[in-house]
């Protein structure tokens, strides 16, 4: 009889195989971090776009203004005067931001499992020991 354990190592085909699956997620991940700094620049620089659009809207003469371009029509692209558009535009963002939230609490859930809500971040995990950030 054998005592031995069998060896539950992965052979080099294994290994490799798996080593080239960690480096593709670890190519996706840099995409995503990629995607995010885009998106969180386009948010800053369009900020001003917003509270513009925002207070025109709702608290300023964009009603005055549709009447206006109805009556005097400007021959041109005047889609912010549509019946609906602007109103809509900006429930979807509020609806895509909370969703937006809602899977970055849980995406850093997964980084720093120790905040157990995913709120302010302490650090980041390597080799399973926390390290803290500087």
């Amino acid at each position: 009889m054998n005592n031995r354990k069998p060896d539950s190592r992965p052979d080099e085909r294994q290994f490799a195989a798996f080593s080239r699956e960690m480096e593709t997620r670890m190519r996706n991940l840099l995409d995503l971090k990629t995607q995010l700094e885009k998106t969180k620049t386009a948010l800053e620089d369009d900020r001003q776009s917003l509270q513009l659009l925002h207070d025109w809207y709702f608290g300023g003469s964009w009603l005055q203004d549709r009447d206006r371009e109805e009556k005097h029509p400007l021959h041109q692209p005047c889609g912010v005067y549509s019946e609906d558009g602007l109103y809509n535009l900006f429930e979807d963002l509020e609806t895509l931001c909370e969703s937006v939230e809602e899977t970055c609490r849980d995406f850093r859930q997964l980084l720093d499992p120790d905040t157990g809500d995913g709120e302010e971040s302490r650090g980041i995990v390597q080799d399973g020991q926390q390290s803290q950030k500087q």
